[in-house]
């Protein structure tokens, strides 16, 4: 179902483009979700931290996966021209290019790229400063990648399906460490997940600008007296689970009203769906035959509505029913984890999103790894509706804990994020007369809209 995309991919190869230098002044952004600090000289330090940290490791042998990938790359003449370029297209301007001659970019070339890899998947991701302004390495390897990410053979590198498996393989295998009792050393610490400084910042993420929790009393803590709060392992720390009561169903028993799947925060709503679209562009529409991986599974959404919304690093990451229903189907579909829209690249002539989800994400909804679930709701005036939760860059699972053939509950909870920063979509029909709580427009300064709360009602 991704034949289009890939056309579209070959098109690129074969069509180089000459790149505008980008505008400095605006290197200086807001990182939608904070997975990454907003400046982008803290991030070259950590970056350079990196490097110095794995150059005293230079007789470490790369991970099996990471050799596999190598191999992969060093035996495929395709595959390596576009590695090989991806980084000598980065711009030969400050900050892309900071070595002491102004030659090479930070991360020189897909081997050292691979060599900063082998370091960070054995250690979980950092916190550097505060969490709540500057001081998050949520997505460590997408900090390694920023510069190729945006160029065109970049482009071509992070959209082939073959790059992609190895990518799949390398995140699973960093997840197995975040899974592990090792990763607790990013949790403890005056540095750690877990210090005065970070449980500040998740707490007041949590609440959101409105309520008054305490850390504990917003999330479920295994032993609040141990170290780490009794948290086993990262992804236990990162799936950690809201306390009873603390996010209450809106309008439980009326099934007109459609819940928030997800604490998020908004990002698009559009109206008047195509079935195919150039989703690809800079405006990436949405597409729903490329979204939803089937024509026919889209066709009933045709001309209906998709909204948007993205889950910050600091926010709730499990999912819950938006309404009461039975569901269809459940699917997982393999996609890219470090492509960007092409327009969002070196190619911007306002310059690029140095972190690609920012400014990708509706065409993330088309391409990206991705979980589907297509739900026949109670209530006959919304009928079929779809969910699509995104992973993006670091994300290494999207597992659902519901299954066809199910009834759900409006508000229960049926899958999550394994680490890793993520978007998702309910998408409806055009029969389904929806008043959305907020219409929109919306920015990424906005709060979360928390989960389980008043999404639209059906007229």
């Amino acid at each position: 179902m991704l034949v289009p995309v890939i056309l579209f991919r070959q098109q690129h190869i074969l069509s180089p483009r000459v790149f505008q230098k980008p505008a400095l002044a605006n290197l200086h952004r807001h990182r939608t979700g904070g997975w990454l600090p907003n400046d982008h000289k803290a991030l070259t330090e950590w970056v350079d931290k990196l490097i110095q940290r794995t150059a005293t490791q230079q007789q470490r042998p790369l991970d099996p996966v990471l050799q596999r990938f190598k191999d992969f790359i060093d035996n495929n003449a395709m595959v390596r021209m576009l590695a090989t370029n991806m980084f000598a297209e980065i711009p030969n301007t400050p900050p892309f290019r900071n070595d002491p001659t102004g030659l090479l970019p930070q991360v020189r070339n897909y081997k050292h790229m691979l060599e900063l890899m082998n370091t960070v998947i054995s250690e979980g991701p950092q916190v550097i400063g505060d969490p709540a302004t500057n001081g998050l390495i949520g997505f460590p390897i997408s900090a390694i990648l920023e510069g190729a990410m945006g160029t065109q053979s970049g482009f071509s590198f992070f959209t082939m399906p073959s790059v992609n498996e190895h990518f799949k393989a390398i995140l699973n295998e960093w997840k197995t460490y975040l899974m592990s009792p090792a990763s607790q050393d990013v949790l403890n610490g005056s540095n750690g997940w877990t210090s005065s400084n970070s449980i500040r910042a998740l707490t007041d993420k949590g609440n959101n600008g409105v309520d008054n929790y305490t850390f504990e009393q917003l999330y479920k803590c295994p032993d609040p007296s141990k170290p780490a709060l009794g948290f086993k392992s990262w992804d236990a720390f990162f799936l950690r689970e809201f306390q009873d009561g603390v996010r209450p169903i809106a309008s439980p028993d009326e099934t007109d009203v459609v819940v928030n799947a997800c604490e998020s925060t908004p990002y698009r709503l559009e109206k008047n769906v195509q079935l195919y679209d150039s989703f690809w562009l800079k405006g990436q529409p949405y597409s729903l035959a490329d979204m939803l991986n089937d024509p026919d599974v889209a066709a009933p959404f045709v001309n209906g509505t998709v909204y948007q919304a993205f889950l910050p690093a600091l926010s709730y990451h499990r999912w819950h029913a938006p309404v009461s229903g039975k569901v269809i189907s459940t699917t997982h579909v393999p996609g890219t984890y470090y492509s960007e829209n092409i327009e969002q690249g070196f190619a911007n002539p306002e310059g690029p999103d140095l972190v690609a989800p920012n400014n990708s994400q509706a065409y993330l909804a088309e391409v990206a790894t991705r979980a589907i679930i297509i739900i026949e709701a109670d209530n006959a005036k919304i009928g079929r509706m779809a969910g699509v939760f995104i992973g993006m860059c670091e994300v290494s699972s999207c597992e659902f804990c519901v299954e066809s053939g199910q009834h759900i509950v409006k508000g229960q909870q049926i899958g999550t994020f394994h680490y890793g920063g993520s978007s998702h979509c309910l998408v409806f029909r055009p029969q389904t007369d929806l008043v959305f709580e907020d219409p929109g427009p919306y920015d990424d300064q906005r709060n979360n809209k928390k989960v389980n709360s008043l999404l639209a009602s059906v007229k």
